[in-house]
């Protein structure tokens, strides 16, 4: 099965992932935007209604494999291992699949749902589609099948990034598949891979997504612990980071963005109870649960008006704010808030595995000297590893 797509070219998916893809709960989410409610400076309408979530997933996959492959590739003790020197593939299919549906769980507008409910978890509600998936599909992918069901609950596991689950079934020298889609430990992973891309493309910040090499130069380390990365690199695990703080900073904190959000969550709150919420998200009903179904199901609220993208704002003192619409502060600080705390999750709070030991780094790079006055590159004789460190959290 093959898939052009904007940022990769022709994606090719194996015959045992095409009844994935074509079930109606991956369809869906081609009726997601991945930006929910964002509004760029102009008109590129086309482009916004491909830039969903379905793409996304299938850019996720595809970056997955390229990183497997690399991983392959450039770990010495992976090649060496018989007889066809690859990753098992249960392992392999696993991340392959968490990639690919690590965001079948989104709701409306996707992470602009999550502020008008904050109890929603789109991985849990992930874990419940891929159970129905594979229910559904049931002749592919025995082999995940085996030891009930052992495979399909890595792939949930590899979602979250929480390995606590196989801390003791899992081989010691494949832990760093937890380091792929999901990145707990320094926050470098596929998926950002492929939204970084696709975003920086629709931005048109092409200068800030050229850090394909940080993937491909990847492999396993010694141990299998980690994913390391070329210290040869180092510049574009950098760029990446900028990259990534740029886009939260200039596109998705923007006041329009928030603003609508908590023009929805308004709406939602008053039109909706908890329990009519819990109904949304049952899985008979899920399929419907998508953006122009809520869009649709609010129509007649008189603030629903102001969701249309050609809705503008203006900035107005406070005082004019609260005669004007005082029904929305609350709302909007909440919002507000979340933004707020949501910029320490922007940057990695341990360590970036680099090799080999090649001593003080140079990282001088214009672009990114707002992040560089906070990062320390420290080389640890003790294991011949450098360590990325970092005290974001804390001076933030």
């Amino acid at each position: 099965m093959e898939i052009l797509d904007e940022i990769h070219g022709v994606i090719v998916l194996p015959m045992d992932v095409k009844p994935i893809v074509e079930t109606p709960i991956f369809e869906r989410l081609k009726s997601i935007r991945q930006l929910g409610f964002m509004k760029l400076g102009y008109k590129a309408n086309d482009r916004i209604i491909a830039h969903n979530r379905y793409n996304h997933s299938i850019g996720t996959y595809h970056t997955a494999l390229l990183t497997l492959d690399a991983i392959e590739k450039n770990t010495i003790w992976i090649k060496a291992m018989q007889p066809e020197g690859k990753i098992p593939s249960i392992y392999k299919d696993a991340v392959l699949l968490a990639a690919l549906l690590h965001d079948i769980g989104h709701g409306p507008f996707s992470h602009s749902w999550e502020y008008v409910d904050p109890d929603y978890n789109h991985e849990t509600m992930s874990g419940k589609l891929i159970d129905k998936i594979f229910a559904e599909c049931p002749q592919i992918f025995a082999h995940l099948r085996e030891n009930n069901n052992r495979g399909i609950d890595l792939i949930k596991s590899l979602i979250t990034g929480h390995r606590k689950d196989f801390k003791h079934s899992l081989p010691n020298e494949y832990r760093f598949i937890f380091e792929i889609v999901s990145n707990k430990f320094c926050q470098i992973d596929v998926d950002k891979w492929d939204y970084l891309k696709r975003d920086g493309h629709l931005f048109g910040k092409l200068s800030l997504i050229n850090f394909d090499e940080v993937f491909l130069n990847s492999r396993a380390s010694e141990d299998g612990a980690h994913v390391e990365y070329s210290c040869a690199d180092t510049h574009k695990i950098i760029q990446l980071f900028t990259a990534r703080w740029t886009f939260y900073k200039d596109y998705y904190s923007q006041t329009y963005n928030i603003t609508r959000n908590a023009i929805l969550r308004k709406i939602i709150g008053r039109k909706y109870t908890s329990n009519d919420l819990e109904k949304f998200y049952e899985i008979k009903n899920f399929l419907k649960f998508i953006d122009a179904e809520v869009i649709a199901a609010i129509k007649d609220d008189d603030l629903t008006r102001f969701l249309d993208e050609s809705t503008t704002f203006k900035e107005v003192s406070w005082r004019e704010f609260q005669s004007i619409c005082r029904c929305l502060i609350d709302s909007y600080r909440d919002c507000q808030y979340i933004h707020i705390e949501r910029v320490l999750e922007y940057f990695p709070k341990d360590e970036i595995c680099l090799y080999p030991n090649r001593g003080t780094i140079d990282t001088t790079i214009d672009e990114t000297y707002p992040l560089r006055k906070w990062i320390n590159f420290i080389c640890s004789e003790r294991d011949n590893i450098i360590y990325y460190t970092g005290d974001f959290e804390k001076r933030t």
